[in-house]
């Protein structure tokens, strides 16, 4: 079982991020979210997932993301699957949370065998529905062009070309670590931006 901790710098900010396999380590980093949030009528999480490449239909790894806090899960690793409900069930069913991401419907849709997500919404329809002159006729956004555009953030790159196969490793590299904890990231800074407007 492997359970590490990183702090991912990104544009001032330090994204603390648990890369983990086990269980018991998860449900403590939920139960602390749960807590710091419990007085909130409506909570923002991103939810985003990279594919196990020797099966489309299930996630290598599910990352979650919520203000610097980024946890990392690896399902392709997790002896305990069988237990993901009881681990990820209240969180994704308490309907305080929006869960936010790119083509969140299907992640959700190849978490839905382990546990269902109850209130979801693509970060892409967001930004169309509050930019819609701007973002409605272009058929294709990445997440990229989009932190540039909405959050001002340059480009960011990995020091070597990251493959799906680097996800299903046992022990991630730094440099995956990074892709998805800045992935996560900033899935979560432009969600909030977009729904925050929607509020204002």
């Amino acid at each position: 079982m492997v359970t590490i901790t990183s702090l991912i710098p990104i544009h001032e900010v330090l994204i603390e991020t648990t890369v983990t396999d086990e269980i018991s380590i998860a449900k403590s980093w939920i139960l602390d979210v749960r807590s710091e949030n419990q007085e909130d009528q409506t909570v923002i999480i991103s939810l985003n997932s990279k594919t196990n490449p020797q099966d489309d239909a299930k996630p290598a790894t599910v990352q979650l993301c919520i203000k610097n806090k980024c946890l990392i899960l690896q399902l392709l690793h997790m002896n305990q699957n069988n237990y993901l409900e009881e681990c990820l069930g209240d969180l994704f069913r308490d309907e305080r949370f929006v869960f936010i991401g790119i083509g969140i419907a299907e992640t959700a849709k190849k978490l839905n065998g382990l546990v269902k997500v109850v209130k979801k919404v693509d970060v892409r329809d967001l930004v169309k529905v509050n930019y819609p002159l701007s973002y409605v006729v272009r058929s294709r956004l990445s997440l990229k062009a989009m932190a540039c555009e909405l959050l001002g953030f340059g480009s960011w790159k990995p020091k070597r070309e990251i493959c799906p196969r680097d996800f299903t490793s046992r022990v991630l590299d730094e440099e995956v670590v990074k892709f998805l904890s800045v992935d996560a990231y900033v899935s979560y800074e432009i969600g909030l931006k977009m729904l925050t407007q929607q509020m204002i």
